[in-house]
C-alpha cells in the first residue's frame, strides 16, 4: 500500500507512522495479511482516536456513494482494468480474494462515512500539521491523500 512507501520516507526524516483503521483488530489484520504495510497500525472500532483528532463523518448520500464508485473507478483505470463503473468496487475487493463480512456490512453501516485525517504530531504531542479527507475541495476530495512531497516538507519544517 502506498502509506508503507511513504511511511519509510517519512521514516528518513526521522517521522514515525501509525496508522489507525476503523475495524475490529481481527479483521483488520486478515486485511493487512492481503495489503500489507510497512508501518504499525492499531485497531480503533469505536472511533475515539478520529473523534479526539476532529475527523468528521459523513451521512451515506446518494452524493458520497457517487463519489465513492468514482474512486473506485478511477483506482481500476489506475490499475488497468475494463470493469463497468458501477462494478469496479466490488471487482476490486475480489481482486486478492478478500471478501467483505456482514461484519464489516454492520460497521459501514454504524460508521456511515468516515473521513480519513493525516496528522503530524511532534515529540512532544502536539499536532503540528493536519490534512483532513474532503475539507478543502468536499466530495471530490474523496480519497485523496497528500503527496510524499507535500508530507516530507512539512516534516523537515517540523520544529
Amino acid at each position: 500500500m502506498l502509506l508503507g512507501k511513504t511511511a519509510e520516507k517519512l521514516r528518513a526524516v526521522g517521522v514515525e507512522t501509525l496508522a489507525i483503521v476503523a475495524s475490529q483488530a481481527e479483521r483488520s489484520r486478515l486485511f493487512f495479511r492481503y495489503r500489507p504495510v510497512r508501518c504499525a497500525v492499531g485497531a480503533d472500532p469505536e472511533l475515539s482516536t478520529h473523534r479526539a483528532y476532529g475527523v468528521p463523518q459523513g451521512g451515506v448520500t446518494p452524493e458520497a456513494m457517487q463519489a465513492i464508485a468514482g474512486a473506485y473507478g478511477e483506482l481500476a483505470r489506475e490499475l488497468k482494468l475494463e470493469v463497468p463503473a458501477d462494478q469496479a468496487r466490488d471487482i476490486i475487493g475480489r481482486l486478492d480474494g478478500f471478501e467483505v463480512t456482514e461484519s464489516e456490512n454492520a460497521e459501514f453501516q454504524r460508521h456511515q462515512l468516515q473521513f480519513t485525517g493525516q496528522f503530524l504530531v511532534d515529540r512532544h504531542g502536539i499536532v503540528r500539521w493536519a490534512n483532513i479527507e474532503c475539507a478543502r475541495e468536499g466530495l471530490a476530495g474523496i480519497d485523496k491523500f497528500p503527496t510524499d512531497e507535500e508530507l516530507l516538507a512539512v516534516a523537515r519544517a517540523l520544529p
